[in-house]
């Protein structure tokens, strides 16, 4: 038989257990939140302006020889906060208009593009910089995943040096060239 003074104390025991309990799962989320938040915190993209900053590395005049007597060359302007570059062939001392790429960044700090061809053609693609040297890049007949025909990497080795790869959809390199900046 129980006595009041043992229902008390039974009676307390039950609550210290109670707030013990409170407090290891208050400390378990804490600690969660917290490094959960870091974790997030290191994966999100560079704010707007480390990615403008990353995109001016584009600017100026680009030009990559294709073979003895035809270059591809890159013209890059910004425009506002957004960027334009022309690409034209030169194919024995003649210049002739590839493509407009009208390059902006979305509200997530992604780059995106949309390529105006001179045949009235267009196609778009997304990108984010892996580091501050490579931007990676899906190519799109529309903004849609289910439209994908390549890949592209854009790294800059230098200031004054830059390659430009592109894959097909199964990573196979289908092209590259090596720019050299001229402007």
């Amino acid at each position: 038989m129980f006595m009041i003074s043992d229902i008390s104390i039974i009676h307390l025991s039950k609550n210290n257990r109670m707030k013990t309990k409170k407090f290891f799962l208050a400390t378990g989320i804490l600690v969660t939140l917290l490094t959960g938040s870091t974790a997030m915190h290191a994966q999100t993209t560079k704010s707007n302006s480390d990615q403008m900053k990353l995109m001016q590395q584009d600017l100026g005049t680009w030009q990559a020889t294709i073979d003895k007597d035809t270059a591809v060359v890159w013209e890059t302007r910004q425009y506002g906060k957004s960027f334009i570059t022309n690409e034209s062939l030169i194919v024995k001392g003649t210049k002739s208009p590839s493509y407009i790429n009208n390059i902006s960044l979305d509200p997530e700090g992604k780059v995106q593009g949309f390529v105006l061809w001179n045949n009235g053609g267009y196609s778009t693609w997304t990108g984010a910089w892996a580091t501050e040297k490579k931007l990676s890049g899906d190519l799109y007949q529309t903004f849609k995943p289910e439209t994908l025909w390549g890949k592209f990497e854009l790294v800059y080795e230098t200031p004054a040096k830059m390659t430009f790869t592109m894959y097909n959809t199964t990573g196979v390199k289908t092209r590259e060239y090596k720019f050299n900046k001229v402007k």
